[in-house]
């Protein structure tokens, strides 16, 4: 595989990592059904329902770390110049990533009781997770050749 090649890998995962946070900038816009849709945890959608501070800056916050993880893919892609802690960043974000994106199928054939409550929305994100991890795995690739 040639470097332009995995180069791209780090874009797309750069994109996936921006997309996610707009999401979340979406949902955050859209209200206490949206944040009730896309599955955070209830106090966020109680907080979001009565208006207090929690919803905004817990999705905020999540939208700053995965705008913080595009960034580092972008830097390993070429379009940003190099961050401190590249590789780390770069790894530590596919880690993160491939574990919640695996350790759904697990859980879903250890516990049956899990498996009943078998929900669609938790099986795509988990695909997704999984998918953007390898993304930053192979872009973390891309950076290693470069050094």
């Amino acid at each position: 595989m040639t470097t332009a090649r995995k180069e791209r890998w780090a874009t797309l995962a750069g994109i996936s990592a921006f997309l996610g946070g707009l999401l979340h900038v979406i949902a955050l816009i859209g209200g206490a059904d949206w944040i009730y849709f896309f599955h955070a945890p209830p106090s966020v959608v109680e907080s979001a329902r009565l208006g207090t501070w929690l919803a905004p800056v817990s999705t905020l916050l999540i939208t700053a770390l995965m705008w913080l993880c595009s960034l580092y893919a972008f830097s390993a892609a070429g379009f940003v110049r190099r961050l401190p802690l590249l590789r780390t960043g770069l790894f530590v974000v596919a880690f993160i990533c491939i574990v919640r994106g695996l350790i759904f199928f697990p859980l879903i054939m250890i516990d049956r009781v899990w498996l009943s409550r078998l929900d669609t929305f938790e099986l795509v994100a988990s695909v997704i997770w999984l998918a953007i991890g390898i993304f930053f795995a192979l872009g973390l690739r891309a950076a290693w050749k470069k050094t």
